[in-house]
């Protein structure tokens, strides 16, 4: 799905720039050129991005969790 229609930015494109390590909207606009445009995407981008932080942080807690149990 398009997040940044201005710009062709996808979900795929910010999921992965989370994945390596993309921790602010002002990042992710610097590496994807998302919201440069019209600038309508940036609360979805921002929300996005901040639910795949707090999934992440979820899931290292679970596996540091895992790991003492072991």
């Amino acid at each position: 799905m398009y997040i940044c229609i201005c710009n062709a930015v996808t979900e795929r494109q910010v999921r992965e720039c989370a994945g390596r390590g993309c921790d602010s909207l002002e990042q992710l606009a610097f590496e994807t050129g998302l919201g440069v445009g019209c600038g309508r995407c940036k609360e979805f981008a921002s929300d996005l991005l901040e639910d795949l932080q707090c999934d992440a942080q979820v899931s290292r807690s679970q596996q540091a969790s895992t790991a003492e149990v072991a």
